[in-house]
């Protein structure tokens, strides 16, 4: 009997959703997330233009999937396109956005325009294969995957490439770990960063000279963190993202 109770309330909220206006989908998005031009219906449709933190990510289209409303949660299948960057997730959204199966590439500019007030800037192009990602009030929570970037260039005491760079995101108990790493870069590269649910993060980095590394990348080095015995520089820095 709960089998057809439960199929029957899918049945019916799926029909009541045919009737709604896709554009009633952006009353369940945080202040942060903003669409236009809305087509179709909240069950099936699609926004001609979205932004997040104002960077245009393109357009977005979405299919419900009913059996979550078993779980009082909502469900969507999400494929996004921009000229510069497309991607496809399973979202759910109850108290917290959840993102589960994200797939994501393109050009890294895309990325780095939410970075842009940290000096971080980057060119080539990157991919993400997340599994899941949870986000409450706008701020991600937990990340378990991996995001790939090439031809990665930081901006800020001195001018530094860094070449292709890989991230793993790992779940703790009470934080992300991000172990990063890099290849082909100006200098080798290493570390982790422990990223907080209140955005707080740490960061334990070190730098080591290769082959390409030219005298006024090395000399710059100098400033930005403590040498070691093994000639190394080590960067070690807490602080709050702005995101």
């Amino acid at each position: 009997m709960k089998k057809y109770i439960a199929i029957g309330v899918v049945v019916f909220l799926g029909s009541l959703f045919i009737l709604v206006p896709a554009s009633m989908a952006s009353k369940l998005l945080p202040n942060n997330i903003v669409g236009q031009h809305y087509e179709g219906n909240i069950w099936q449709g699609s926004a001609a233009s979205l932004r997040i933190n104002n960077v245009d990510i393109g357009s977005i289209s979405w299919t419900i999937k009913p059996l979550c409303f078993i779980t009082f949660r909502v469900c969507a299948h999400v494929n996004q396109i921009h000229p510069r960057v497309r991607s496809s997730f399973d979202l759910k959204l109850r108290n917290n956005i959840e993102l589960n199966q994200l797939q994501a590439s393109g050009d890294a500019a895309m990325l780095s325009s939410l970075m842009k007030g940290y000096g971080i800037t980057s060119t080539g192009n990157f991919t993400a294969d997340v599994t899941m990602a949870l986000f409450k009030n706008n701020r991600l929570q937990t990340m378990d995957g991996v995001i790939q970037f090439n031809s990665l260039v930081l901006n800020g005491v001195l001018r530094l490439s860094i070449g292709d760079v890989e991230s793993v995101f790992l779940p703790q108990a009470d934080h992300t770990q991000i172990d990063i790493v890099n290849s082909n870069g100006h200098v080798d590269l290493s570390g982790v960063v422990q990223l907080f649910a209140d955005m707080s993060y740490a960061l334990d980095m070190r730098l080591q000279q290769n082959a390409d590394t030219d005298e006024s990348i090395a000399n710059g080095m100098r400033f930005i963190g403590k040498a070691q015995p093994d000639g190394s520089i080590r960067l070690q820095q807490k602080g709050q993202l702005t995101i």
